[in-house]
This record gives C-alpha cells, structure tokens and sequence, in this order.
C-alpha cells in the first residue's frame, strides 16, 4: 500500500505545471483585437501565392507592349541610290531624282486581325491575373480569420479549464495529506479516486494544449511568421 501511493504520488506531482507555453496574451480591446487581425492579414497576404500574380501583371504588360510593337515589324525603310544622288556633279546641280528616301508599308491582311487580338489577349491576361489575385486574397483573409478564430476558442478553452486542474489538484493533495495521515475518512479507495480525477483532468488538459498548439501552428503557417514576432510589429 505504501509502494502504491508513493507511486501515486509521484506521478500527479510530476504532472503538476501545466504548461501555459501557447498561452500568449491577445489583444482584448476590440479596437486592438481587430488591428492584430488586419496585421495577420496584411503578413499573409504576402504569401507567395498571392504575390506570383504581381508578377503574372508584370509579364501581361510586357505581352502588350510586344503585341503593340508587331506593327513596326511591317514598316520599311530604304534609300534611292543613283550615280546623281552620289556624285551630285555640277553639271547636274539642276538636276534631281526624288524620292531619295523610300518609305513603304507591307502588311499582310490577316495581320490587321491578328495583331489587335494578340493586344486584347495580353490586356486580357493582365486583368485575369488581377482578377484572380483578388479572389486568392478573399480566400486567404478567410482563412487566416478562421485560423484567429479557432486559436482563440482553443486559448479560452485552456485558460477555462486551468482553474479546474488547479482544483482537482489541490482536492488531491488534501487526500493524500489526510490519506498518510492516517484519516479514517480518507481510505484507500478515496485517496485513488482523487488521483484518478486529477488524472483526467491532466488528460483533458494535454488534449487542450494539443489543439491550441495545432490551431497556433496553422495560424502562424498562414502568416508566415509567429504570433510572437506578429504582436511586436504592433
């Protein structure tokens, strides 16, 4: 009886501390509370997903300007060469060829389709990217809010069930103080049912500190940073 309850013993005493790691202190004024939202958003909106748009406008802007561009590839330019214009001589100072520089345009006609299109298509793809940049940061200010949401339910459903471990602890320690006392009102089997509470609730608590640590590792990997380094830009 006595290897029993010192083992008993020793196990709820290690387990004392609960570990209030993740426990961080939010904002808790409304106003603060949504300028911490706004700076997770604006940090994930930095996501490599997010930003390869801005790259996708960048490379529709040079597809338009290339396009634009087609139509100098149908200009011509050459020169009228001749024994007068290089000699230009004296005795034919009078006299002149013209033009001495030729100009012309050669453009075939399907041309005149293609190249308008090719325009519109990179104008196009311009504004599909934009589009779609907008609809991926929709998507991830809701799940980074989502995120927020679930860490803070599993921080409050932690902090509410500390004060229980606490009282579950400190009703075990009681029992085991009147236990190796010898209390007649504490018997064996009471002393064990007070070390089997406090042990669910040391259960209880590991699963909480589980889910809180999960939802705090989701958050931060939407963020791109830790929620430690997020409240120190504020």
């Amino acid at each position: 009886m006595i290897l029993l309850t010192a083992c008993i013993s020793l196990a709820a005493h290690a387990q004392q501390r609960p570990d209030t790691a993740v426990l961080l202190r939010l904002p808790a004024d409304p106003s603060n509370v949504a300028r911490f939202k706004q700076k997770l958003v604006e940090l994930a909106l930095q996501n490599p997903d997010v930003r390869q748009y801005d790259d996708r406008k960048e490379i529709a802007k040079y597809e338009t300007r290339i396009a634009k561009a087609q139509w100098l590839n149908h200009l011509t330019a050459a020169g009228n060469l001749n024994e007068f214009t290089i000699k230009n001589s004296s005795a034919n100072a009078n006299t002149n060829f013209y033009p001495r520089y030729n100009f012309g345009v050669m453009l075939p006609l399907g041309h005149l389709i293609s190249i308008p299109n090719e325009v519109k298509r990179a104008k196009a793809s311009g504004k599909l990217a934009q589009k779609q940049q907008e609809s991926e940061a929709l998507v991830i200010k809701a799940r980074v809010l989502q995120a927020y949401e679930d860490y803070a339910a599993n921080k409050q459903l932690m902090e509410l069930h500390l004060p229980i471990l606490e009282d579950a602890l400190l009703h075990y320690n009681q029992a085991e103080e009147k236990f190796r006392a010898g209390d007649n009102s504490v018997p064996l089997d009471v002393y064990k049912e007070a070390y089997r509470q406090y042990n669910a609730e040391m259960v209880q608590k590991v699963q909480l500190e589980r889910n809180l640590r999960q939802s705090k590792l989701v958050l931060e990997g939407i963020v791109g940073m830790t929620l430690e380094d997020v409240m120190r830009l504020l």
